[in-house]
């Protein structure tokens, strides 16, 4: 996945996991931290919030493995290089 795609995805997660953390007051890193430590059972029994958070959940999970990719991909070309191409296709 060329590296601009996966900044265009990365930035689409970001926008949809905020909708979120507004709406519960939290960071979606604290939000998984909590559900990895069963600090959320009691929103178990709410089908309004369980359906939410397994949405929250899936995105997050999503975004780690994207920006795992992302990190991955950056080590291979260096930011300097990454920056110069970038720029050559948006002014060519």
């Amino acid at each position: 996945m060329p590296l601009n795609n996966l900044l265009t995805d990365i930035r689409r997660l970001e926008a949809e996991m905020g909708r979120f953390e507004v709406k519960f007051g939290v960071k979606s890193h604290d939000f998984h931290a909590a559900m990895l430590r069963g600090d959320l059972a009691e929103f178990d029994a709410l089908d309004e919030y369980r359906m939410e958070f397994i949405e929250w959940l899936a995105l997050y999970k999503t975004w780690l493995s994207l920006d795992e990719k992302y990190r991955q991909l950056i080590v291979r070309q260096p930011v300097a290089v990454q920056i110069r191409s970038n720029l050559e296709l948006a002014y060519a």
